[in-house]
């Protein structure tokens, strides 16, 4: 037999098998035949009832799509995370579960942005699919959207933080852009939460995250509710309590922030070297960070340090820095007089928050019931409260105001009631006449002056016509940081959601190709109460009090018109601290009194 009459004959044989099937059960002994008969029977019966029931099947809407469609359906590309999954990685948290998963891309804004500007205002976290940010990510709770929340900005986009994680079933994300069904804010994609509708008696939940390093976090989730043949009713709450971590918790954050490069020889290196080969200041292995505790001044070419009873000029407890490219050294030692490392905040407020200090409430009811008849009218609702407290301790930021010469606190106006007022004309050229200061300019433009033909002992400041003569009083501009301004924000949120509805069949739309037919119409009402607090000096009542700041009939430093104005001194000694910590305050309790406001 050839091999080409072999494959025929197995191919008649997986074609029709059915009539040696029937030939030998015709063959079989009649005592065998009813109990054949009762099989075959039994078969027919089984396929009926699981034909049945898979036309019985619950049809659904699957996210992205209005349609209709058997689960599993769908041919957009969906990406399907259920709860227990995400609880057996540790992921408990909305947040967490959806900003990890593989889809979200870009900046994902959540609880450790604490400095920065955001729409949703701090403590807000929201969802950012294909990197196209929020405001183009849909977020939906049982296929019904979600209200934007937060404060401060401009809200545009759902927080993840207010979803009961406690009821969550499954997430589905629509990696499609789905713009052409719901609208622009789904351009990157749809995020639908989906609620447990499984419920046996009470259940409770403990969760703790403990990281070695800080912010030591509580979860506590309890839920209660019971299944009808004909419906289902679930409440639950979830709690999460959240310590601070701090910069100086981490491994990764404590310290400074460090430059790190690798040579032309592979050495790698981390230490600052352009001041210190530069400008001859003493360094460390930070980077250069901004910079307080000094003042800029009209008459120079840059900032003034203060050094308490020491100058290398003519400004009584400040001295200039650098000029001209090279650091101040009048002593000539080799080493600048001032090094801005001592007046940099890099690493010197440790205490910040990588991480706030947060609590968040969820509570959530819902439930939905199925009447009798064809229609299948099914009642439901939802009602959602949700609570979330955040505290940010972040850094304190610069402070800078113009001081108007006359003002009696100004450095350079000589009738400064403190007694330490200069004309700062006259102290620039102090520095500038300085012996040690000569010598070095010198050095650094011997080569100018050489182009020139003067000689070394005549290459001056003088000699380049630098040196200013008496000002009078000028404008000053401090540059300081004051504890407790605009660095804290305390943010409340809480909202509120109810959601009512009808859904059912509508068996007598029935003719040709239009049949099943379902109708789905509901109320949604949501309302966000929010509130940010941050402490911070009022720019109106300092700019008040240094523009009207005078002497009255007695002496004494005034300002305003009697209208509680009190008389702020920006060159008060304990507003310029330098070394392991820049932030300063004022000199006195009534002047943060009158500053500072929510």
């Amino acid at each position: 037999m050839t091999t080409t009459e072999k494959a025929k004959k197995k191919a008649l044989w997986r074609i029709s098998p059915l009539p040696f099937v029937i030939a030998l059960a015709l063959a079989a002994a009649p005592v065998w035949a009813q109990e054949e008969e009762d099989i075959v029977d039994e078969v027919i019966e089984s396929a009926e009832e699981t034909s049945e029931e898979a036309a019985d099947l619950d049809a659904i809407v699957v996210t992205g799509s209005r349609l209709q469609r058997q689960t599993y359906s769908s041919i957009a590309p969906m990406q399907v995370i259920t709860a227990s999954g995400a609880r057996e990685a540790g992921l408990v948290n909305a947040s967490e579960i959806l900003q990890k998963s593989t889809f979200s891309a870009g900046q994902q804004i959540d609880l450790t942005f604490t400095g920065f500007v955001l729409d949703n205002g701090p403590g807000a976290s929201t969802a950012n699919l294909r990197g196209l940010g929020d405001a183009r990510t849909l977020l939906l709770m049982n296929g019904r959207r979600l209200a934007p929340s937060g404060v401060e900005g401009a809200p545009s986009a759902p927080d993840l933080n207010l979803i009961p994680g406690a009821l969550v079933q499954q997430y589905e994300i629509l990696l499609d852009g789905a713009s052409s069904i719901y609208g622009s804010d789904a351009v990157a994609g749809v995020i639908n939460v989906i609620m447990r509708r499984d419920f046996d008696g009470l259940e409770v939940d403990y969760f703790v995250e403990s990281p070695d390093s800080g912010g030591l976090s509580n979860n506590l989730n309890l839920t209660w509710g019971k299944n009808f043949d004909r419906g289902f009713f679930g409440i639950g709450a979830s709690y999460n309590d959240t310590e601070a971590f701090t910069w100086d918790d981490g491994p990764f954050t404590q310290g400074c922030d460090q430059h790190q490069e690798i040579d032309e020889n592979g050495v790698r290196r981390d230490r600052e070297q352009f001041y210190t080969s530069i400008y001859g200041m003493e360094w460390d292995n930070c980077r250069l960070g901004s910079l307080a505790s000094r003042a800029w001044v009209p008459t120079g070419v840059g900032s003034i340090y203060y050094i308490p009873g020491q100058s290398n000029g003519g400004w009584g407890n400040f001295s200039e820095s650098s000029v001209y490219g090279f650091g101040v050294d009048s002593n000539g030692d080799g080493v600048a007089d001032i090094s801005f490392r001592d007046y940099d905040n890099n690493g010197k407020e440790q205490d910040r928050y990588l991480y706030p200090e947060t609590d968040m409430l969820n509570v959530m009811a819902y439930g939905e019931y199925t009447f009798e008849g064809e229609m299948n009218n099914t009642p439901y609702f939802e009602a959602n409260f949700a609570d979330r407290n955040t505290f940010i301790r972040g850094g304190t930021p610069q402070l800078f105001p113009i001081v108007p010469g006359t003002n009696p606190y100004n450095l350079c106006n000589p009738d400064a009631v403190t007694g330490d007022g200069v004309d700062c004309g006259l102290a620039q050229d102090s520095l500038y006449t300085n012996p040690g200061f000569v010598a070095q300019f010198g050095n650094n433009f011997e080569a100018l002056c050489a182009s020139y033909g003067i000689p070394l002992e005549g290459c001056t400041p003088a000699t380049f016509g630098l040196l200013q003569g008496a000002s009078g009083p000028v404008f000053t501009q401090p540059i300081v940081r004051v504890a407790g301004d605009r660095g804290n924000t305390t943010t409340e949120m809480q909202q509120v959601r109810v959601v009512a509805g009808m859904k059912g069949d509508l068996p007598f739309i029935d003719f040709g190709s239009v049949n099943n037919w379902v109708y789905d119409t509901s109320f949604s009402w949501t309302e966000s109460d929010g509130t940010s607090s941050r402490m911070g000096i009022r720019g109106d009542r300092l700019d008040y009090s240094l523009n009207t700041s005078r002497l009255d009939g007695n002496g004494n430093v005034i300002c305003g018109d009697n209208d509680g104005c009190v008389p702020i001194n920006m060159y008060a000694p304990s507003l310029y601290p330098s070394g392991a910590n820049v932030v300063g305050d004022f000199a006195t309790q009534a002047e943060r009194d009158y500053l500072f406001d929510s």
